[in-house]
């Protein structure tokens, strides 16, 4: 960084992911975590009779074992007791020790489209010397699965290899919180799991109480926990086609809301650190609109949202695209590639016009300028650096740095062209570089 440069707004909470810059984008990481729980199926009860001389399957993902001893029409475990929704009583990370909140619905470098969980930083990470801080239960439940993750680092990047270690706590078969990017897990639950292989997940079916120490976050791993909060008994509707969501994570289309599933005072205590204004406060990541430009679109021939790369060395977000509304302040348009000359990049559209949910068939060629995500305090006007609580962030774009030409071709097709560089006033038209997205 050059001498004089603000301090990076750190907005992945991998040790080694994406830092933004004031009107700058750093990736410094080639994907973010694909999470544990991956391709999770609903449990098949036909699948096995209660006569089945295999085991009883532990989670929904196991292999090898009798499904039909699962609870019937949940996700979760051997170990769930109970249907229902639940409420958080305990903040998983001290309130005297967090930073601040980070909702849903961010996007940033492969995380395409709006992020389906929420962060919780901590200070101690940009303390010197940095500083871990506990983790804790939010609720009373069943610990279902905990998984070790070696994230490897690029020593080119001087980039360091570190665990990952996640978490799922049930506190019924259909209500559960996970948590990842910890450095290791402690207490009880430590004690119990023990050491974990390299990418060794578990199925501990342990016990544990809202408030009990499950183990610790920072760096070297990160700058605090992601948090994911789950209930099967709703579904988001803002998604053209759910299928291809929980086709690659079951869990997508039942993201629940953090702060309404909070017990007050805490819920008080962890809005007041939360970055977002907007209702709704923990965010919103489906806003599909059936015939309109607003949402997520995915290029034709790559899989859509799940895509076709796993296993193959590239990565599943390179065919996505999302038009929608900043994460932190949704008064302002967005652009999210999956590829902007070879990388995934985020874009603010300057100008702010046409709201991608005023956009049809009929609104013939649409150029977005775009402009690198400012954001700053609207109290002060000082550009945010990440590292600690500013009420009231405020994001605009910054100059125009390309254009992309958008044009609905049909309910559920995109034409697209992306033309680095230029301002729309410099583009006339579609040539030979325009591609087919869909949903």
């Amino acid at each position: 960084m050059a001498k004089g440069s603000p301090a990076p707004v750190i907005i992945g909470l991998s040790a080694v992911a994406v830092l933004v810059g004031v009107g700058v984008v750093v990736h410094l990481a080639s994907r973010p975590d694909k999470h544990v729980q991956a391709n999770q199926s609903q449990p098949n009860q036909s699948q096995h009779s209660p006569a089945s001389s295999l085991p009883a399957c532990s989670s929904a993902t196991a292999t090898g074992c009798d499904k039909s001893r699962l609870p019937s029409g949940t996700r979760g475990s051997s170990g769930c007791r109970g249907k229902g929704p639940s409420t958080i009583t305990a903040s998983p990370i001290a309130v005297s020790d967090l930073a601040y909140i980070q909702p849903m619905g961010l996007m940033i470098g492969g995380h395409v489209t709006p992020i389906d969980h929420g962060y919780f930083y901590i200070k101690g990470a940009v303390a010197h010397p940095p500083e871990q801080a506990a983790v804790y239960a939010p609720l009373t439940g069943n610990v279902s699965v905990v998984t070790r993750t070696v994230r490897r680092g690029n020593p080119a990047a001087e980039q360091a290899t570190y665990d990952d270690y996640a978490i799922t706590i049930e506190a019924t078969c259909t209500f559960r919180v996970r948590f990842s990017n910890m450095v290791r897990f402690a207490g009880a639950l430590g004690d119990n799991v023990g050491q974990l292989g390299e990418n060794e997940s578990k199925t501990p079916n342990f016990a544990v109480k809202a408030g009990e120490l499950i183990g610790y976050t920072g760096l070297p791993t990160a700058y605090g926990i992601d948090v994911w909060v789950e209930n099967d008994d709703i579904t988001l509707t803002g998604f053209v086609d759910p299928a291809q969501y929980t086709a690659a994570e079951a869990w997508k289309t039942h993201m629940a809301d953090l702060f309404d599933s909070t017990e007050e005072p805490l819920k008080s205590q962890l809005l007041a650190l939360d970055e977002r204004d907007a209702m709704p406060r923990w965010g919103k990541i489906d806003y599909d609109i059936d015939g309109k430009l607003v949402g997520n679109w995915f290029r034709v021939g790559t899989g859509g949202y799940g895509g076709n790369q796993f296993g193959k060395g590239g990565n599943y977000w390179t065919g996505h695209l999302s038009v929608v509304y900043d994460g932190n302040d949704p008064r302002q348009i967005d652009v999210s590639f999956g590829d902007y000359q070879g990388q995934a990049q985020q874009f603010a559209v300057v100008g702010n016009t046409p709201d991608p949910a005023t956009v049809d068939q009929s609104s013939g060629l649409i150029a977005f300028e775009l402009g690198q995500i400012r954001q700053s305090s609207r109290d002060t006007g000082k550009p945010w650096d990440g590292r600690e609580y500013v009420p009231h962030v405020t994001t605009r774009a910054g100059p125009a740095v390309g254009t992309v030409l958008m044009q609905l071709a049909g309910q559920r097709q995109l034409k697209v062209e992306i033309f680095a560089g230029k301002r729309a006033s410099q583009v006339v038209g579609f040539d030979a570089g325009a591609e087919l997205f869909e949903r």
